[in-house]
């Protein structure tokens, strides 16, 4: 038996690299062998697509008191999570001290249009607000449409938890079969929600069309893995498990992180470097960008600038975007054929980029300021041929000013985050500076500089005055057919690497993680394949369960058979 210990190299310190790290610790002692994990990240913070920002709005007065800074956060990225599904989450933030920081979020949306004919708010779970009558989702039509939409909505969930569709039956496949034939594929859900709906109303495909191009192509459009060649080419599968995930559960529990979701990154990062935590001890490198080396025998690290100090590893885990994987990979003798099919799969990913600005400028809000709400969706218009990721978010409300006695107060500014394609969507003037976090933050945090932020050192150095704002660049999959089979085929991979690893043969010494790998890439579910390679890895062969990982269902009702969908996983896309 080899007893020196097993060294596990991670490229990239977002939620997934992390997340391994801590799942390593969690289950090293099934190991064999002792470990030793190190994580390296190309910039001083942590994090990946989570990335939060202190603004000064002005000077706060009060009676008595001298002036203050009027100082309040928003993330930039990863911004709130449904404590009902996510199960991994919650554990780690109850272990780490962090669950008392997750607070109730104002889960409210409006669908509108810039000319004003569309105005919709989805104000189910307003709670603390005025809600107007004229525009309220669930008064319009009678109550026909908003009584239509769990139905809908149920419907499409059960296809994709019962796996009764494949990554080519699209989302236009879906509505357009409703519409053609309403009560085969809606009935089952109806009756499982107690819903009467008459399936002989003539207006019935007019009003799932509505449901359509008004609400489910709108709100897909404004998920950050969007397809931007519209949603309705987009998998079945990737919207709905979104949904099922950030937004189920009976009921969901959408919470926001206090202070910022990278607080809670920074948090676990101490937890596990931390010498009093049971398990192999980890370390994390900031600041520093690696290549490797991959041979049979292990893997070598490089510093890229200077690019002076080497590491050795036995095993490689990349948890980074997809693309930016295999530019800092050099296979060695003997792995050409594994290059050559990573090339095919992670080669399939393709990639958006879009600007995550906070700033003050209401022109990006309803014309209504009465339909603000947290998350404001414009309906575009359906002739378009190109959707890019957009939403606008009242900070205000997501952090749910309205149940804080310290900001429930009249005359505060609201102030908004918004995720656009083009950064000049947001007028300068109207941007918000970055400022230092008045709390007692981790240094990391503390003393970021700007261009550390997101992806901002991959572009071109702009105007001091600029660069001092509050924004940064984001990139994220598409959530295509092509990047739901690259799933399938890198969990192949990874499956077979492990078991190879776990049995002492030789081969390619290198694991993948991160969002890209798995669903939507939410928080969630970067955890739960992180768990799932440490346990492959780890796990005694006969107590290891090889085979595709499965969507958990949310709720007991979701496990129940679709009748209506039988043979719809053999229905060809259209063409």
């Amino acid at each position: 038996m080899d007893h020196a210990p097993l060294r596990v190299a991670i490229i990239g310190g977002g939620v997934s690299g992390l997340s391994l790290a801590y799942y390593f610790q969690k289950l090293g002692s099934e190991a064999a062998r002792q470990l030793e994990v190190t994580i390296f990240e190309r910039k001083a913070t942590l994090g990946g697509n989570a990335e939060t920002v202190w603004v000064d709005l002005g000077c706060r007065r009060h009676p008595g008191k001298p002036d203050s800074p009027y100082r309040r956060w928003a993330d930039l990225g990863v911004n709130d999570v449904n404590l009902a599904t996510y199960h991994r989450l919650r554990t780690i933030l109850g272990e780490i001290g962090e669950l008392e920081r997750m607070k109730p979020l104002e889960n409210t949306e409006s669908y509108f249009s810039r000319d004003g004919s569309i105005a919709l708010t989805d104000d189910k779970e307003l709670f603390r607000g005025v809600s107007d009558p004229a525009h309220e989702l669930s008064k319009v039509d009678g109550g026909r449409l908003s009584l239509l939409i769990p139905v809908v909505h149920q419907s499409a969930i059960a296809l994709v938890e019962n796996h009764r569709v494949t990554p080519r039956y699209t989302v236009d496949d879906f509505f357009d079969a409703c519409i053609a034939a309403p009560a085969d594929m809606l009935a089952a859900a109806a009756e499982r929600l107690s819903v009467t709906i008459d399936w002989q109303d003539p207006e019935l495909p007019a009003r799932l069309e509505r449901i359509r191009q008004t609400i489910y192509y709108p709100r897909i459009s404004a998920m950050y893995f969007a397809d931007d060649r519209g949603p309705g080419g987009m998998p079945l599968q990737a919207p709905f498990e979104y949904y099922r995930i950030q937004e189920g559960g009976s009921p969901p529990d959408r919470r926001y992180f206090e202070h910022g979701a990278q607080h809670w990154l920074e948090a676990l990062a101490a937890h596990i470097t931390d010498p009093n935590t049971p398990g192999p001890r980890v370390q994390i490198l900031r600041g520093i960008e690696v290549e490797a080396s991959l041979s049979t025998q292990g893997v070598t690290l490089t510093e890229r600038d200077p690019g002076e100090r080497r590491w050795e590893a036995d095993l490689l885990f990349m948890a980074t975007h997809a693309e930016d994987a295999l530019p800092l990979l050099t296979f060695g003798d003997g792995l050409s054929d594994t290059q050559r099919e990573l090339q095919h799969i992670l080669g399939r990913v393709r990639y958006t980029r879009s600007f995550s600005v906070c700033h003050t400028a209401a022109a990006r809000l309803p014309p209504n300021r009465n339909l603000w709400r947290t998350y404001n969706i414009e309906v575009r218009n359906p002739e378009d041929t190109f959707f890019p990721y957009r939403i606008d978010y009242v900070a205000n409300r997501h952090q749910n000013d309205a149940e804080n006695p310290a900001y429930n107060q009249a005359g505060l500014p609201q102030y908004f985050v918004s995720l656009v394609e083009d950064l000049n969507r947001i007028p300068r003037s109207e941007m918000l500076e970055r400022q230092s976090s008045p709390l007692d933050a981790p240094a990391t945090l503390a003393n970021t500089a700007p261009g550390e932020a997101g992806y901002r050192d991959r572009i071109p150095t702009l105007d001091p005055a600029l660069e001092a704002k509050a924004w940064t660049l984001f990139k994220h999959n598409v959530l295509d057919a092509n990047c739901l089979e690259a799933q399938a085929e890198i969990e192949r991979y990874n499956q077979t690497t492990a078991r190879r690893s776990a049995e002492g043969q030789e081969g390619c010494p290198l694991l993948f993680a991160g969002g890209w790998t798995r669903g939507a890439g939410l928080q969630e579910q970067c955890l739960e394949q992180s768990e799932h390679l440490v346990a492959l890895l780890l796990t005694a062969p006969e107590r290891r369960i090889d085979g595709p990982l499965r969507l958990a269902s949310t709720g007991s009702k979701a496990r129940q058979r679709h009748h209506q969908a039988s043979g719809f996983a053999t229905v060809p896309a259209r063409s």
